[in-house]
């Protein structure tokens, strides 16, 4: 593509007659090439960039709104303006005055500011919107703030990715109130007023929604892969990801490409269980000793990277240990080149990493509480398997994936064991996790069920 100004993107824009959908993801650093791992930035947002971009593929011009008005955590740029891809999508910066950094827990007491902002420009701009869509519930409060400002309302569906009362469920009672929780909680049930659609990413939200909530949801828009970046494909002896992660634990790459590979990649944080899976990997080792732990760590998050870093020391695995950092690059690659997928953690809206190693034909291993697992990758024949973990409780052995118990180290290392000790029933697994995952859920078609669903207009 040749170079384009942002003027002539600009230009191009609010002359199109394509559509307007505004898409309101308001908390963390919303940006085009995502940052995992940066504080409240992850999944969430690599959701929201591949569904702008399947509805600008689909027509549409897309708006995505995110918080600024400070500087970025890396970069040290400002947070500000709009931000263009193409013609079609753009990022705009709303700011209300706090110039720093604000969890997405302590959001609520920003969102009048926020949407006033956004209201200012968009009227100032004369670009009408024809639909919202918002993320979490901070994004939905500015979105429903925003459409009472309105002249004329717009239709707002909000996808929350996750709810207060599933993560209450999920967290210890002594981490409620500096999450804030039952705050949430009354926010979302508030919001459900105003809205006009709620879609779930999950059946454990949609049956939250119901339970917990009194709504019922009939629309359904989960995270999907895009096969032509996550797909299996063979990597040839002298391919830069074995250089890549011999430098990451000083083995030779040939000892690195004749390992069996088990792969974590999240953000830096305690829902992830990050010490679970290193306690495991140290474990199921002994057992496997041409295996290879590779676990994303950011160092931002310097007091969990820290403890994370000396965990793996004081199992004396270092040497068998990638602790990487920002691999979103590589991480077609570093699926191909996977043996074993896990996730142990706690708190998933629905498991996108998961779904991106099922489509690379990846077999996984994760904990019971992330959704894409539970609900689709163990597929209909499932086997409860004893194996005296410490909860008492069996582990479950399905079609594409093994899940175990959450928290449990033993539960964890008996699975990697079993996996990495069985090529061809890890093969087997990695397959039938490819069928599950191809061709339904891919961004195209589960984005035009979702606009069909909601009478999107301008089709």
């Amino acid at each position: 593509m040749p170079d384009v100004s942002h003027d002539e993107l600009h230009d191009a824009f609010i002359a199109s007659d394509r559509p307007h959908i505004l898409q309101i993801t308001n908390h963390g650093i919303h940006q085009w090439d995502v940052i995992p791992g940066l504080p409240d930035t992850g999944g969430q947002n690599v959701f929201v960039n591949h569904l702008s971009d399947t509805l600008a593929q689909l027509g549409y011009r897309v708006t995505i709104v995110n918080r600024g008005g400070f500087d970025h955590p890396t970069t040290g740029e400002k947070r500000s303006g709009l931000h263009y891809r193409d013609a079609s999508q753009r990022i705009l910066y709303i700011e209300d005055g706090v110039n720093e950094f604000v969890r997405k827990e302590d959001m609520d007491e920003h969102t009048p500011a926020l949407a006033a902002f956004l209201l200012q420009r968009l009227q100032a701009e004369g670009t009408p919107i024809d639909l919202i869509i918002s993320h979490y519930w901070d994004g939905a409060k500015v979105g429903v703030l925003l459409n009472r400002s309105l002249a004329q309302r717009v239709p707002h569906v909000w996808v929350p990715h996750s709810l207060g009362a599933v993560k209450k469920l999920n967290m210890s009672p002594d981490t409620w109130d500096h999450l804030r929780i039952d705050e949430r909680i009354a926010v979302e049930k508030e919001l459900i007023k105003d809205l006009d659609g709620i879609a779930a990413t999950s059946s454990r939200i949609r049956q939250s929604l119901a339970d917990d909530y009194g709504y019922e949801s009939h629309l359904f828009l989960p995270p999907c892969v895009d096969p032509e970046r996550f797909h299996a494909h063979d990597l040839p002896a002298d391919h830069d990801i074995w250089r890549f992660l011999a430098d990451m634990t000083g083995l030779g790459p040939e000892e690195v490409r004749d390992s069996k590979i088990v792969t974590e990649i999240s953000r830096t944080d305690t829902t992830k269980r990050k010490d679970v899976l290193i306690n495991a990997f140290a474990e199921a080792y002994r057992q496997n000793p041409d295996a290879l732990l590779v676990v994303a760590i950011d160092d931002t998050e310097a007091e969990l990277a820290a403890a994370l870093k000396a965990l793996i020391r004081d199992l004396g695995i270092e040497s068998r240990t990638a602790a990487v950092g920002n691999v979103w690059d590589r991480l077609p690659d570093l699926y191909a080149a996977t043996a074993v997928y896990v996730s142990p953690s706690v708190m998933e809206g629905f498991g996108m990493a998961v779904q991106e190693a099922a489509a690379t034909k990846v077999p996984v291993v994760s904990s019971d509480l992330v959704p894409f697992v539970t609900e689709y990758l163990l597929g209909d024949e499932v086997r409860e398997v004893e194996f005296g973990g410490d909860t008492g409780r069996p582990m479950l052995e399905g079609e594409g994936a093994i899940v175990v118990p959450a928290d449990d180290v033993p539960g964890f290392a008996k699975a990697l064991e079993t996996l990495l000790a069985d090529d061809s029933r890890r093969a087997a697994m990695g397959d039938r996790a490819y069928d599950i995952t191809i061709p339904h859920f891919t961004w195209r078609g589960m984005t035009e069920r979702f606009l069909e669903a909601v009478g999107a207009i301008g089709r």
